[in-house]
């Protein structure tokens, strides 16, 4: 999987970190900044918001800026019930469709390469009302981005109002 090589002794993990970003109280995304493509991305991120803040964190994409066109399309599905989007403005969705003020946790696996469109998967889990009363929200999605002379070097999670709290995080990891 992944290019595994049965005869690799394993000294060296197969990921290795591009970026790594923390909130700051402040802004409305995590964005990575420019990092070093790679073939194979895995996003993991957190996002959390402050108080009265409307969370729907937003895959976008980019090489060297963020792609903030309709040139993404994504088949979402929360909770089992599916919505798809052509010509939209983001990659994956980490959210149920508007929750305000909860938690969000993604893990997001990308195929990179410079030639053909890029195709994502995106697992996430919103939480909801706190206590064992309550199950979380399970959100998934797959998406592309229709990019097809570049290589993703930029992620982010963000188009969203309110800022994003300080506890929320993105890191971003790839491979060839």
């Amino acid at each position: 999987v992944l290019g595994w090589d049965p005869d690799d002794t394993h000294t060296t993990n197969f990921w290795e970190e591009l970026a790594s970003v923390d909130g700051d109280g402040t802004g409305t995304g995590l964005d990575s900044g420019t990092f070093t493509a790679k073939k194979y991305l895995w996003i993991q991120s957190y996002t959390e918001y402050g108080s009265g803040a409307h969370i729907s964190p937003q895959l976008q994409v980019g090489n060297g800026t963020i792609d903030t066109g309709a040139n993404y399309a994504v088949k979402h599905n929360s909770n089992g019930s599916e919505y798809g989007w052509t010509g939209t403005s983001a990659m994956g969705y980490g959210y149920a469709g508007g929750a305000d003020n909860k938690p969000v946790f993604t893990n997001t696996f990308i195929i990179n390469n410079a030639g053909q469109e890029k195709l994502s998967i995106n697992h996430a889990i919103e939480a909801e009302t706190a206590g064992a009363g309550t199950a979380p929200t399970k959100i998934e999605d797959v998406g592309k981005w229709a990019n097809t002379s570049d290589q993703i070097n930029r992620v982010q999670w963000g188009n969203n109002t309110g800022n994003i709290s300080s506890k929320s995080t993105m890191r971003v990891w790839g491979s060839d």
